[in-house]
């Protein structure tokens, strides 16, 4: 959110959040309370959104979830469990597609405008050649799946606007901290520096980057 208040033609954002902690007192901003686990709060939070704007030109889902603290990453397949499983497909993939079809409306219009949806390198199937991470790898790859599909159809329903799924890299975060060692291979970003990576991402975007999946380079990662 910050990232966003450095912007010169700023209007408006709009923070959907399952707290009640306000980040900034900006008038430019305003919050909205949702809750990824109850996907027909979306819609309510959808009206908030409408109190506020008209219309929409960047609509990012930072939502996700690869761990918590009644569940854990799946090393083994006998650590899989089923209700683990669900839950996870319910914040990491079904989020996705009740987003877009409540603020469908809003990013259809006559200027440019992006829904961009944080993924994972582990959602991508080529990619998997380690194993593990079950719930994380699997909702990750069925987002990417809807995703790629929400994008197929808005290319005649939405014609000025761009979906596609980001991959952040490594964020130093409550998300990925437990699993950062001293001796961690890949580089591991600030929160301040993947917001500007992938805004840059972002701001490079045409329409005909619709559908695509990009890592925090600009870099097409495979399905």
């Amino acid at each position: 959110m910050r990232r966003f208040l450095l912007l010169d033609n700023l209007g408006k954002v709009v923070m959907l959040q399952r707290s009640d902690e306000r980040d900034s007192s900006d008038p430019r901003v305003s919050y909205v309370k949702f809750d990824a686990e109850r996907p027909h709060s979306v819609s309510e939070a959808m009206r908030g959104v409408y109190a506020s704007v008209k219309r929409v030109h960047l609509l990012v889902n930072s939502v996700g979830m690869l761990h918590s603290a009644r569940q854990q990453p799946e090393k083994k397949l006998s650590r899989v469990d089923p209700d683990n499983l669900q839950r996870a497909f319910l914040i990491n993939a079904t989020l996705l597609p009740v987003l877009a079809q409540n603020f469908s409306s809003l990013l259809r219009h006559d200027d440019p405008a992006v829904f961009a949806s944080l993924s994972a390198r582990v959602g991508s199937i080529e990619e998997n050649r380690l194993g593990g991470w079950y719930s994380y790898r699997a909702s990750k790859a069925a987002h990417n799946m809807l995703l790629r599909t929400i994008a197929h159809e808005w290319r005649l329903s939405h014609r000025n606007a761009a979906v596609v799924a980001l991959h952040p890299g490594t964020v130093r975060s409550p998300l990925s901290s437990p699993f950062i060692s001293p001796h961690y291979k890949n580089t591991v970003h600030t929160p301040a520096e993947c917001a500007d990576y992938l805004m840059r991402v972002l701001d490079n975007l045409r329409t005909e980057a619709s559908g695509g999946f990009y890592d925090w380079e600009g870099n097409t990662i495979a399905w």
